[in-house]
């Protein structure tokens, strides 16, 4: 998900809480940022944040990541 994309999501969902059910890489102008991006509330979060919460079973890793 670019991250502008992710900007639009983010102001869209608010600050309602959110489950992450779902991530894809980020990207900015098509280059990997390292980051992931939940695809429901727009939140950015670093691979190492990432790998803690799949580690930690707070969040099912999914194939888009």
């Amino acid at each position: 998900m670019q991250v502008s994309e992710a900007l639009k999501v983010r102001r869209s969902w608010g600050s309602k809480a959110c489950d992450h059910p779902g991530f894809e890489k980020e990207y900015y102008q098509n280059a990997p940022t390292g980051d992931y991006v939940c695809t429901q509330c727009g939140e950015s979060f670093t691979t190492r944040e990432y790998e803690r919460m799949c580690l930690k079973g707070e969040i099912i890793p999914n194939k888009r990541a």
